[in-house]
């Protein structure tokens, strides 16, 4: 894909798995859970392959990141809810409309985020919705962020089993200086990991980052996989919320 190609030239890694690549491997540093911890995570395919991780916001609407459905055809997209495991059926729909915001930015990946439509509304065991962020967190709170992306930055064993990780908000200006001549972050975007021991990684692109029971993050770029000094980088809901409102009542 060419956003893909654009960021690993500039090392930055968008953290989906491009639909020719192996897609089934899992977080860094997690532990495997089952779909009804997690009940709001769905995963995504386009043409029938894996592609990224979303949220259920509205029985009807699904919260992902742009890049990883911009220029993509809703009749291409296709989203399943309450599997644990990506071999599991789960609940398949349909997307009617693609919304992404005429802010986001290719290149930086800024206001990272995009609401899925769904052709009719989603239920069934182990899926459930949740509450947009209208919390504060500060610099050292844990957020919980769950997908199906790669264990390691190297490592592509097939893991079918979604997992969870708890990450630490890292502080803006300490981000800023670490992603100094790599990658700018911008104001719709936090940072979070364990430096060297826990991370998302490519496959969790557009997953949950989950904070006091609220979606307040979204899974969006980094470079490589738990690095010391290379934190995931997350699309700030709060920051993109008018233009998710909008969506949802469009």
């Amino acid at each position: 894909m060419a956003t893909l190609f654009w960021f690993t030239l500039l090392h930055l890694v968008c953290r989906m798995v491009s639909a020719e690549n192996e897609a089934n491997s899992r977080i860094v540093g997690g532990v495997p859970v089952d779909i009804a911890s997690v009940p709001y995570l769905v995963n995504l395919r386009i043409s029938g392959n894996f592609i990224c991780g979303g949220s259920l916001v509205t029985p009807q609407h699904v919260v992902t990141a742009a890049h990883c459905v911009k220029g993509v055809g809703a009749s291409r997209v296709l989203v399943v809810a309450g599997a644990t495991r990506l071999t599991e059926p789960g609940v398949r729909v349909g997307v009617e409309k693609v919304y992404t915001p005429k802010a986001y930015n290719t290149r930086t990946l800024s206001t990272d985020v995009a609401v899925l439509k769904l052709k009719t509304p989603i239920s069934g065991p182990k899926i459930a919705t949740i509450e947009l962020c209208n919390t504060t967190f500060k610099a050292g709170d844990l957020i919980k962020v769950s997908g199906w992306g790669q264990i390691t930055e190297r490592n592509k064993a097939v893991s079918l089993q979604v997992r969870s990780v708890e990450v630490a908000l890292i502080p803006r200006k300490t981000c800023m200086n670490q992603y100094k001549m790599r990658g700018t972050i911008t104001s719709t975007m936090f940072c979070a990991s364990v430096p060297g021991v826990k991370d998302s990684c490519e496959g969790d692109s557009g997953g949950p980052a989950v904070y006091q029971n609220q979606l307040c993050g979204i899974v969006s770029w980094g470079v490589g996989c738990a690095r010391k000094s290379s934190p995931g980088v997350y699309t700030n809901v709060k920051t993109v919320r008018s233009f998710i409102d909008k969506a949802l009542n469009m």
